[in-house]
Protein backbone atom coordinates (compact mmCIF):
# COMPACT_ATOMS: atom_id res chain seq x y z
CA UNK A 1 0.00 0.00 0.00
CA UNK A 2 2.89 2.33 0.47
CA UNK A 3 3.87 1.92 -3.18
CA UNK A 4 0.38 2.95 -3.72
CA UNK A 5 0.63 6.05 -2.41
CA UNK A 6 4.02 7.10 -3.50
CA UNK A 7 3.20 5.92 -6.51
CA UNK A 8 0.37 8.22 -6.61
CA UNK A 9 2.04 10.69 -5.61
CA UNK A 10 4.52 10.47 -8.46
CA UNK A 11 1.74 11.18 -10.69
CA UNK A 12 0.26 14.33 -8.80
CA UNK A 13 3.50 15.88 -9.03
CA UNK A 14 3.65 15.65 -12.52
CA UNK A 15 -0.10 17.39 -12.69
CA UNK A 16 0.20 20.51 -14.88
CA UNK A 17 -3.68 20.73 -15.32
CA UNK A 18 -4.61 24.42 -13.51
CA UNK A 19 -1.52 25.86 -15.47
CA UNK A 20 -2.61 24.74 -18.74
CA UNK A 21 -5.98 26.43 -18.21
CA UNK A 22 -3.90 29.36 -17.50
CA UNK A 23 -4.68 29.70 -13.71
CA UNK A 24 -0.98 28.64 -12.20
CA UNK A 25 2.60 29.77 -13.25
CA UNK A 26 4.49 26.81 -13.41
CA UNK A 27 7.64 28.92 -11.36
CA UNK A 28 5.86 29.71 -8.31
CA UNK A 29 3.45 26.67 -8.15
CA UNK A 30 3.29 23.22 -8.58
CA UNK A 31 1.75 20.13 -6.63
CA UNK A 32 2.98 19.45 -3.28
CA UNK A 33 2.83 15.88 -1.88
CA UNK A 34 4.61 13.86 0.86
CA UNK A 35 4.94 10.37 1.17
CA UNK A 36 4.26 8.44 3.89
CA UNK A 37 6.63 6.95 5.99
CA UNK A 38 8.35 3.64 4.84
CA UNK A 39 8.51 2.26 8.34
CA UNK A 40 5.50 3.16 10.09
CA UNK A 41 1.75 1.77 8.82
CA UNK A 42 -0.16 3.90 6.78
CA UNK A 43 -1.88 7.21 8.63
CA UNK A 44 -5.52 6.78 9.17
CA UNK A 45 -6.00 10.00 9.89
CA UNK A 46 -5.74 12.37 6.72
CA UNK A 47 -6.06 16.37 6.90
CA UNK A 48 -7.54 18.29 4.49
CA UNK A 49 -6.42 21.85 3.85
CA UNK A 50 -7.33 24.46 1.45
CA UNK A 51 -3.99 24.91 -1.29
CA UNK A 52 -0.44 24.68 0.12
CA UNK A 53 1.41 28.11 0.82
CA UNK A 54 4.69 29.48 -0.80
CA UNK A 55 6.66 28.35 1.53
CA UNK A 56 4.79 24.54 1.87
CA UNK A 57 5.51 24.13 -2.17
CA UNK A 58 9.45 25.62 -2.06
CA UNK A 59 9.87 22.92 1.10
CA UNK A 60 7.45 20.22 -0.58
CA UNK A 61 6.23 20.12 2.90
CA UNK A 62 2.87 21.12 3.72
CA UNK A 63 2.28 23.01 6.50
CA UNK A 64 5.77 24.21 6.65
CA UNK A 65 6.28 27.30 8.89
CA UNK A 66 4.59 29.03 11.81
CA UNK A 67 1.13 27.51 10.71
CA UNK A 68 2.38 24.30 10.61
CA UNK A 69 3.99 24.89 14.34
CA UNK A 70 0.50 25.78 15.41
CA UNK A 71 -0.92 23.09 13.57
CA UNK A 72 1.36 20.43 15.73
CA UNK A 73 0.56 22.26 19.12
CA UNK A 74 -3.05 21.60 18.12
CA UNK A 75 -2.73 17.83 16.98
CA UNK A 76 -0.41 17.23 20.12
CA UNK A 77 -3.44 18.27 22.00
CA UNK A 78 -5.44 16.02 20.65
CA UNK A 79 -3.57 13.00 21.51
CA UNK A 80 -0.98 12.66 18.72
CA UNK A 81 2.51 12.77 19.67
CA UNK A 82 4.69 15.81 17.90
CA UNK A 83 6.83 13.22 16.69
CA UNK A 84 4.42 11.48 15.57
CA UNK A 85 2.88 14.00 13.52
CA UNK A 86 4.33 13.10 10.07
CA UNK A 87 3.45 9.39 10.31
CA UNK A 88 0.08 9.27 11.65
CA UNK A 89 -1.04 12.44 9.06
CA UNK A 90 -1.23 12.55 5.64
CA UNK A 91 -1.66 15.71 4.17
CA UNK A 92 -4.17 16.76 1.58
CA UNK A 93 -5.84 19.94 -0.09
CA UNK A 94 -8.93 20.54 -1.52
CA UNK A 95 -6.17 22.31 -4.64
CA UNK A 96 -2.58 20.58 -4.55
CA UNK A 97 -0.65 24.16 -5.86
CA UNK A 98 -0.42 27.21 -4.42
CA UNK A 99 -2.89 29.41 -5.84
CA UNK A 100 -1.02 32.88 -5.23
CA UNK A 101 -2.04 36.30 -2.84
CA UNK A 102 -5.00 37.78 -3.34
CA UNK A 103 -4.42 41.25 -4.69
CA UNK A 104 -4.55 43.92 -2.08
CA UNK A 105 -4.19 41.11 0.83
CA UNK A 106 -2.34 38.99 3.35
CA UNK A 107 -3.77 36.38 2.65
CA UNK A 108 -3.14 33.39 -0.07
CA UNK A 109 -6.27 33.69 -3.20
CA UNK A 110 -8.81 31.02 -2.73
CA UNK A 111 -8.85 28.42 -5.79
CA UNK A 112 -11.95 28.68 -7.93
CA UNK A 113 -14.66 26.35 -8.71
CA UNK A 114 -12.81 25.35 -11.97
CA UNK A 115 -9.62 24.67 -9.98
CA UNK A 116 -11.32 22.71 -8.03
CA UNK A 117 -13.12 20.88 -9.87
CA UNK A 118 -9.90 20.22 -11.79
CA UNK A 119 -7.93 19.13 -8.66
CA UNK A 120 -10.73 16.72 -6.98
CA UNK A 121 -10.16 13.28 -8.66
CA UNK A 122 -6.73 13.75 -6.61
CA UNK A 123 -8.42 14.29 -3.30
CA UNK A 124 -10.93 11.54 -4.52
CA UNK A 125 -7.68 9.39 -5.30
CA UNK A 126 -6.23 9.91 -1.71
CA UNK A 127 -9.36 9.21 -0.20
CA UNK A 128 -9.98 5.65 -1.83
CA UNK A 129 -6.08 5.02 -1.63
CA UNK A 130 -5.65 5.78 2.25
CA UNK A 131 -9.56 4.84 3.54
CA UNK A 132 -8.82 7.89 6.31
CA UNK A 133 -11.16 6.65 9.92
CA UNK A 134 -10.75 10.80 10.64
CA UNK A 135 -10.67 13.40 8.39
CA UNK A 136 -9.57 16.95 9.46
CA UNK A 137 -11.10 19.59 7.78
CA UNK A 138 -8.70 22.83 7.77
CA UNK A 139 -9.89 25.96 7.12
CA UNK A 140 -13.54 26.92 5.73
CA UNK A 141 -12.87 25.61 2.03
CA UNK A 142 -11.97 22.01 2.97
CA UNK A 143 -15.29 21.88 5.73
CA UNK A 144 -17.78 22.83 2.99
CA UNK A 145 -16.05 21.01 0.26
CA UNK A 146 -16.86 18.12 2.76
CA UNK A 147 -19.82 19.25 4.83
CA UNK A 148 -22.05 21.61 2.26
CA UNK A 149 -23.27 24.86 2.94
CA UNK A 150 -21.85 25.65 6.49
CA UNK A 151 -21.85 29.06 6.96
CA UNK A 152 -19.09 30.06 9.44
CA UNK A 153 -16.77 28.33 11.46
CA UNK A 154 -18.57 29.31 14.78
CA UNK A 155 -21.08 27.00 13.39
CA UNK A 156 -19.24 23.89 13.43
CA UNK A 157 -15.79 24.15 15.20
CA UNK A 158 -15.57 22.12 18.69
CA UNK A 159 -17.94 19.74 16.68
CA UNK A 160 -17.10 16.16 15.58
CA UNK A 161 -19.51 14.93 12.39
CA UNK A 162 -19.89 11.55 11.39
CA UNK A 163 -20.44 10.62 7.64
CA UNK A 164 -20.42 7.69 5.93
CA UNK A 165 -18.68 6.10 8.61
CA UNK A 166 -15.85 8.64 8.49
CA UNK A 167 -15.44 10.82 11.46
CA UNK A 168 -14.77 14.73 10.36
CA UNK A 169 -13.48 17.14 12.50
CA UNK A 170 -13.75 20.67 11.61
CA UNK A 171 -10.63 23.46 12.46
CA UNK A 172 -9.51 26.72 11.32
CA UNK A 173 -6.67 27.45 9.54
CA UNK A 174 -4.15 27.92 12.25
CA UNK A 175 -2.63 31.23 10.16
CA UNK A 176 -1.25 34.00 12.14
CA UNK A 177 -3.66 35.71 9.41
CA UNK A 178 -6.82 34.73 10.56
CA UNK A 179 -8.14 36.78 12.82
CA UNK A 180 -11.13 34.27 14.00
CA UNK A 181 -8.69 33.17 16.82
CA UNK A 182 -8.50 36.57 18.37
CA UNK A 183 -12.09 35.77 20.28
CA UNK A 184 -11.74 33.95 22.93
CA UNK A 185 -14.86 32.21 22.31
CA UNK A 186 -12.85 30.82 19.08
CA UNK A 187 -10.70 29.56 21.37
CA UNK A 188 -12.15 27.60 23.45
CA UNK A 189 -14.60 25.94 20.47
CA UNK A 190 -10.63 24.43 18.80
CA UNK A 191 -10.27 23.28 22.81
CA UNK A 192 -13.33 21.27 22.48
CA UNK A 193 -12.32 19.96 18.84
CA UNK A 194 -9.10 18.66 20.14
CA UNK A 195 -10.87 17.17 22.81
CA UNK A 196 -12.55 15.51 20.53
CA UNK A 197 -9.99 14.63 18.74
CA UNK A 198 -8.22 12.77 21.47
CA UNK A 199 -11.30 11.14 22.15
CA UNK A 200 -11.62 9.81 18.84
CA UNK A 201 -7.32 8.87 18.77
CA UNK A 202 -8.23 7.23 22.10
CA UNK A 203 -11.27 5.31 20.87
CA UNK A 204 -9.88 4.13 17.43
CA UNK A 205 -6.47 3.35 18.86
CA UNK A 206 -5.02 6.09 16.46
Amino acid sequence: MHADVVEFNTRLRACRACHAEGFLDERYSVPVARDPDPNAPLPRILLVGQAPGLRATVEDTPFAGLAGEKLRTWTEMGGIAREDFWRKIHFSAVTKCYPGRLPGARGDRVPTLREQALCRPWLDGQLFLLKPEVVLLVGMLAIQTFLGRVQSLSAVVGTGIVKDGIRYLPLPHPSGVSRWLNERENVAAVERALSILREWVEDLKL
